[in-house]
């Protein structure tokens, strides 16, 4: 008996807690996010969630800070933090880490993508760890079997390393830097400063 009043104690100080924070919260931003897939999810899509968004199966959100978990992940503006799932994709910008199967940014990274695949349409600063590796510009790392970035500054670490302008290294089975005026393509080590 004092076990179950302890424990429904507990979970009214709980809810009066989230219920406390939830509405201290700036409008359009909430700490937490349930979402079975969008729209079937505690806070509509166009809400930004500061805190932990947990995605049973799909969640979209504008803006994620914090951690954020799922089997399917969307944010449609910024993700800052911990993104973890079998997919994540973010349609601006990240800043932090995203780690999952296959990780899709159209904007930009600041941080590490780890997966499978990472594809990063616009300019990453920090690395990329995966199978396949993709960027426009690359101010770090690349470790991967297949690496591309369009500009690279920094190390191309993989069986085939492409990049148009290198200003750094590339250490693999075949190194290729178009923009080179001599020794383009060139296997084990290539490198450009």
């Amino acid at each position: 008996m004092k076990n179950g009043k302890a424990f429904f104690s507990l979970s009214v100080c709980m809810l009066l807690l989230v219920t406390i924070v939830d509405a201290r919260a700036s409008e359009g931003v909430k700490p937490f996010q349930l979402s079975l897939f969008s729209p079937v999810q505690v806070q509509r899509a166009d809400t930004d969630i500061h805190g932990l968004r947990i995605n049973l199966v799909h969640g979209r959100n504008l803006d994620v800070a914090g951690l954020d978990i799922g089997l399917l992940n969307r944010v449609d503006d910024t993700m800052s933090g911990f993104q973890f799932g079998l997919f994540n994709y973010v349609n601006l910008q990240v800043r932090g880490v995203q780690e999952g199967l296959f990780n899709w940014v159209n904007g930009n990274v600041t941080g590490a993508q780890a997966g499978l695949t990472n594809y990063t349409k616009g300019d990453v600063a920090g690395g990329q760890f995966g199978i396949f590796n993709c960027s426009d510009s690359l101010a770090g790392v690349q470790l991967g079997l297949i690496n591309r970035a369009a500009s690279v500054s920094g190390l191309q670490l993989g069986a085939l390393n492409i990049t148009r302008h290198l200003d750094g290294l590339q250490i693999g089975i075949v190194n290729i830097a178009t923009g080179k005026e001599s020794w383009k393509v060139l296997p084990i080590l290539n490198f450009n400063w």
